[in-house]
């Protein structure tokens, strides 16, 4: 059996090595790209399991090589792998998974792994959080026949595990959409991947998913905030 086949895309030539290093170590085949431009050229010679890009390029952004990655491959398995915090929601639209890169290559792996071979990974169970009232403002970007659209929504609860509110827009039960949440008791924007879960007319409830460890304790202590006011 073939190793899965990875591209993998940083300007920054020691990281690219380090990626390139722990992808083989891992059983995966990699190919490094520096640049926007080698990336699709690589993708256009390749049969990819999988794509592990930076945001940050010299030529083009890591969202821009995934729109064009999805136009050639629909199904293949993207994962943003970045440092950066202020990445607008409607560029993560054609992302599957975004690890940030202060959570390290660990984290890269297992989301990794959940995308190529999650399909026979076990479910873990649902964990029900207590909710917090809060007056929220808050954007959902949904994936409209291949094009990103984006909502405006407010929330009137929020959870570890979640947010509800009223949404200005027509989503489905089980979509799934990219949130944004800014706000100024957060030190960094909330960016996570969600699925509704429940809709009651211009209500909707969002679980979070692939929600990264720094995105977790930035919920955690909001919540925390609330609990105390």
């Amino acid at each position: 059996m073939r190793p899965p086949v990875v591209l993998c895309l940083d300007d920054e030539e020691s990281l690219l090595s380090l990626l390139e290093m722990v992808l083989k170590v891992n059983g995966y085949l990699p190919l490094p790209a520096a640049n926007g431009g080698q990336a699709l050229r690589l993708a256009a010679a390749h049969r990819l399991d999988a794509a592990v890009l930076d945001y940050g390029l010299p030529d083009m952004t890591g969202a821009e090589v995934a729109q064009q990655l999805k136009r050639m491959s629909p199904h293949l398995p993207i994962l943003l792998f970045s440092g950066a915090c202020d990445i607008p929601p409607s560029a993560v639209a054609h992302l599957d998974v975004l690890v940030h890169k202060s959570d390290g290559v660990n984290a890269l792996l297992a989301n990794l792994e959940k995308l190529i071979r999650g399909s026979a990974a076990k479910p873990l169970p649902r964990r029900r959080f207590r909710r917090y009232p809060v007056q929220l403002p808050f954007a959902i970007v949904a994936d409209r026949s291949g094009e990103p659209r984006m909502y405006q929504g407010l929330s009137r609860d929020i959870g570890e595990g979640g947010i509800g509110g009223e949404v200005e827009g027509d989503l489905a039960p089980n979509e799934f959409v990219l949130l944004h949440v800014s706000d100024s008791r957060l030190d960094c924007p909330l960016d996570p991947r969600a699925q509704v879960r429940y809709r009651n007319n211009e209500t909707y409830g969002f679980e979070f998913v692939d929600v990264t460890p720094q995105q977790q304790n930035e919920v955690r202590r909001l919540c925390e905030l609330l609990a105390a006011a």
